[in-house]
């Protein structure tokens, strides 16, 4: 299977590196230089706790390199999301598979409607992974990977590419339930990641501090009264225990969202609490303290993003400064 992944950062390089290990692929990384030029000189590296391994992959920084896929893992932000499918379009119209691999709601069906294709499989990851050099990235965390398709005619290939990535060493599912699954993974991403990256620290610093912890209830418990109310089944029965499970078992993780402000990059929180806001509001449902989250997430990037060139400290809040902030929510 010639296999291209679109958005070649941490995770992306990680599955792409671990799916060629299979003989009968061919695997592709379309990325940004310098990490690209990195992978094409010394190979990829990766390290961590999956081990330490060079892979020798190809790596371009153009998908119109690329005349013909079999599948496409987009592994971009979901900002980026758009201008990688147009990038990869001429891939879909010869009959490619898309798979998704993204934080957050709703890409799936911009992804279908905007090239007009229902070969659109999504997967959420509890993988942790961080780009530490260009060539170079860290496994960080260990986790399932659940795929499905809203699509149904896509069941045969979901569970192909599940099997597949249980091949080369992944902790893999299969749903037919993959809106329960994106939504679950998005209850925890609204509670853990906006605390962990408002105060700099890791996952399992959050859940070892009681006041932490009960923000990230508040949070979760916002979003599974938005959740109820779309009548969407979750993958779990008790939603907060579950966030808490997670920041818990990926104690050692600095979260995604943490991860993009120390590198003074955009974050995903428009399509996690942005969008638990914005359904919020369609629905009439109160969100109170997402809206005072997302609002302090928006203040520290817009400042580094709207002048790239001042490098001053980011000011990351203590827990007191939070807790005192969204304690009139």
């Amino acid at each position: 299977m010639k296999i291209v992944v679109m958005g070649s950062g941490s995770i992306g390089s990680l599955y792409g590196a671990f799916l060629s290990t299979i003989k009968e692929n061919e695997v592709v990384l379309v990325g940004r230089n310098p990490h690209v030029a990195a992978i094409r000189s010394n190979g990829l590296i990766i390290r961590g706790i999956m081990g330490e391994h060079i892979f020798y992959l190809d790596a371009v920084d153009d998908a119109s390199e690329i005349s013909e896929a079999d599948l496409i893992l987009l592994t971009t932000k979901t900002y980026d999301t758009i201008p990688a499918i147009t990038a990869a379009k001429h891939l879909v119209d010869k009959g490619a598979y898309i798979l998704l691999i993204q934080n957050g709601l709703g890409t799936e069906d911009l992804v279908a409607t905007t090239l007009n294709s229902t070969r659109v499989l999504r997967a959420t990851t509890c993988m942790g992974a961080l780009r530490t050099e260009p060539g170079i990235v860290t496994a960080t965390g260990c986790g399932l990977t659940e795929i499905g398709s809203r699509f149904p005619e896509n069941n045969e290939f979901v569970e192909l590419i599940s099997m597949m990535l249980k091949q080369c060493g992944f902790d893999v599912r299969s749903s037919k339930n993959i809106e329960g699954v994106v939504w679950t993974k998005t209850l925890v991403n609204c509670g853990i990641n906006p605390v962990g990256a408002l105060t700099g620290l890791t996952n399992g610093a959050v859940y070892k501090n009681p006041e932490l912890r009960g923000l990230v209830i508040k949070l979760v418990r916002e979003a599974v009264n938005v959740v109820k109310a779309l009548g969407i089944e979750l993958t779990t029965d008790d939603p907060v225990r579950y966030a808490l499970g997670t920041a818990k078992a990926t104690g050692n993780n600095i979260n995604s969202m943490l991860q993009d402000i120390m590198a003074r990059k955009r974050t995903e929180i428009d399509a996690i609490t942005g969008e638990i806001i914005r359904l919020g509001k369609e629905l009439g449902i109160e969100t109170p303290s997402n809206e005072v989250v997302y609002a302090l997430i928006k203040a520290i990037e817009s400042k580094y993003l709207e002048d790239p060139k001042d490098q001053s400290e980011i000011h990351h809040l203590d827990v007191k400064e939070l807790v005192d902030t969204l304690s009139t929510t």
